[in-house]
């Protein structure tokens, strides 16, 4: 068996482990590196859509391979016509260092990940404004129809005959899958997104175990323990382990910060703010239990409330169970009076016109009115609202972490010059969605492999 890392190779991010056994290739995680990618990029320059996948091949974003990429765009490069040559992909969950790239892939490559996992890629795709988020599915990229009139007219989502759905095959624990020469099982652990998982994958030259992005100190601790018991039992031969914090021994709990929240909200006279990774269930439930506990209302955001509503039974809360705040948009008619809802919903994209008049949305004015009722998620995306709630005695608690690249500490420096324009007082509780180091090394002293494959890490020298 040959492991080979195209990507998340002293780095953190950018998981893009290729696997070639007798004939079978498969890929575990396909994901964006934010470190390359802010070495040319950012959010003002980005890779040109009209280059196709050049500027990826040419930035080192994506490994220039055959048989894995897009028809589409392919035909735009006036590349031959190519066979697939990568048999399945395995996504150990859905953040974008790990899964943001299967944009790019042919939509015949299989693609393997837990349920949870395939709705959050679902959300991402309906409610993102993202040039990359087809993720679930994929629009022929430029091409042209013959329209009523008799001209050409360019393909967009709005001709379901160019649709395409991707081959997603929903996994499930304890159920291997045989591709090839090759048996893969997915197993579940404890990570900062729900669905997240590792993978064993069995082959008759020794087992390959990938542990994705995992922790020991959240929610679901069990689910990393019993990861590692079955890892071990599997004898591997490689072991691909992430360490992102393998130069820290800090500890920290989910425990511990829903302890600090619920104190920090007793505590508060005014709105509470609270800061937290957008699709972090874990982290949010945290907030909405903490809220409960002091009998305030947890408010979130429409692209919260899509989540929730889309994961259903996979989500800790129910939708119904939470208020939704419906900000100003466009022309900011939400509170106009006698306002025909016709040209209410105008100001909003269809995804959020769900919630613009259900039973338990709010507006600002709520808010205003009633600020020890609520405890609000809030972002930098949505944090000009505050113009519109002018609080006063607020809090704000970031449960996040801290910026790591330039433009995320402008971010922060912009969100402190809120927080002080009206005299807003942050406070800090948060806990990683890694492993500490002390843990890594406990987690490979345990499973005991033949060799030692480190990624997700800029620290590759302290596994030893």
């Amino acid at each position: 068996m040959d492991v080979t890392l195209l990507g998340g190779d002293k780095e953190i991010g950018g998981n893009k482990v290729l696997v070639e056994h007798k004939g079978t290739r498969i890929f575990l995680d396909f994901g964006m590196s934010f470190k390359q990618a802010g070495k040319f990029f950012s959010e003002y320059v980005q890779p040109r859509k009209c280059s196709s996948l050049q500027d990826f091949f040419k930035m080192g974003l994506l490994p220039d391979m055959e048989g894995v990429y897009r028809e589409d765009y392919l035909n735009h490069m006036d590349k031959p016509k190519e066979t697939r040559k990568i048999d399945g992909v395995f996504l150990s969950h859905a953040h974008a260092d790990h899964a943001q790239y299967i944009h790019f892939l042919r939509l015949d490559i299989p693609i393997f990940c837990s349920e949870t996992t395939k709705v959050i890629l679902q959300v991402l795709e309906e409610t993102g404004s993202n040039p990359l988020s087809d993720l679930v599915s994929a629009y022929d990229t430029f091409v042209f129809y013959t329209n009523k009139k008799g001209s050409l007219s360019r393909v967009t989502r709005r001709n379901p005959e160019y649709v395409h759905e991707r081959d997603f095959r929903v996994m499930k624990p304890e159920k291997k899958v045989s591709i090839g020469s090759l048996e893969i099982e997915m197993v579940p652990v404890d990570h900062s997104l729900p669905g997240a998982a590792g993978y064993i994958v069995y082959s008759d030259e020794g087992n390959l175990v990938y542990t994705g992005d995992i922790r020991f100190h959240g929610s679901h601790q069990k689910l990393s323990e019993d990861f590692v018991e079955k890892a071990k039992k599997a004898k591997p031969r490689w072991l691909v382990s992430e360490g992102t914090r393998i130069d820290t021994d800090k500890k920290d709990s989910e425990e511990e910060v829903k302890t600090k929240i619920t104190d920090l909200i007793s505590g508060a006279k005014g709105l509470v703010f609270v800061e937290h990774p957008v699709r972090d269930l874990d982290r949010i439930n945290t907030m909405f239990e903490s809220a409960k506990a002091n009998n305030r209302e947890f408010v979130v955001n429409p692209r919260l409330a899509y989540l929730v509503r889309s994961l259903g039974d996979l989500c800790p809360f129910s939708l119904d169970d939470v208020k939704i705040l419906v900000p100003k948009k466009s022309w900011g008619l939400i509170d106009k009076e006698n306002i025909d809802y016709k040209l209410l919903e105008q100001d909003y994209s269809k995804w959020e016109r769900d919630f613009i008049k259900r039973d338990n949305s709010v507006i600002y004015s709520e808010l205003k009115k009633n600020p020890g009722k609520y405890v609000v998620s809030m972002s930098m995306w949505e944090i000009n609202q505050l113009s519109d709630i002018n609080p006063e005695n607020a809090i704000w608690i970031k449960s996040s972490c801290e910026p790591f690249d330039e433009e995320m500490k402008i971010d922060e420096k912009r969100k402190k010059n809120w927080l002080r324009h009206y005299k807003i007082k942050e406070y800090s509780a948060h806990a990683s969605g890694h492993a500490s180091g002390d843990k890594i090394r406990e987690m490979i002293k345990e499973i005991n492999p033949e060799k030692l494959i480190p990624i997700h890490t800029e620290n590759p020298e302290l596994y030893n």
